[in-house]
């Protein structure tokens, strides 16, 4: 036998589908702040957790009216939170990968360099001028325009693997000019 609470959340579920306004108000006050728990206890972001949930209602109301079974909408719809809270932790991994990379490399590249920085950063720019265009297109568009491997990919029209052997490539090529130069400034 079905609760209260139950009935009344089919009943306003069925009247959004119909697209009520004031029936999907009262729906969102009713789930907002156990959707916007179970997003926060994803993320453990609360400013991350309250734009995810925003995006995840746009979803619920553009998708409200596949929902066959309107005493299935709490599942639903925090599987819906649930995803896009996921995707928002992948997407930061990958930008925080990438940001460590580019640390790591630049330090590295700086405590092997006895230039000082502002000579190493030029003896870097020359290196990637001289790459094959190729090379340079991808090397450019992932460090300095932040791009993933994924939206180069798109950008350029080229399988992934591709643009990852060009990356490879790319590195190679600007490690053994610039390993080439040092050990030319060291012999100087």
């Amino acid at each position: 036998m079905k609760s209260s609470d139950q009935i009344i959340e089919e009943w306003l579920v069925i009247n959004c589908q119909a697209g009520d306004r004031k029936a999907f108000e009262l729906l969102v006050k009713r789930w907002n702040p156990k959707m916007l728990a179970r997003v926060y206890y994803t993320t453990k972001d609360a400013s991350a957790s309250k734009d995810i949930v925003q995006e995840a209602w746009i979803t619920i109301i553009r998708k409200i009216k596949t929902l066959r079974d309107p005493g299935a909408f709490q599942g639903w719809s925090l599987r819906i939170a649930t995803r896009m809270a996921i995707d928002w932790i992948r997407s930061n991994q990958v930008s925080r990968k990438r940001e460590d990379i580019r640390r790591t490399i630049q330090e590295e590249f700086i405590e092997s360099n006895p230039l000082p920085q502002e000579d190493a950063f030029n003896e870097l720019r020359q290196a990637i001028a001289q790459l094959p265009d190729e090379q340079k297109e991808v090397i450019q568009l992932f460090y300095q325009e932040n791009l993933t491997i994924i939206t180069i990919g798109g950008l350029l029209k080229l399988p992934i693997g591709t643009v990852k052997s060009r990356l490879f490539r790319g590195r190679e090529h600007l490690k053994n000019m610039l390993e080439t130069k040092l050990y030319q400034n060291e012999n100087e």
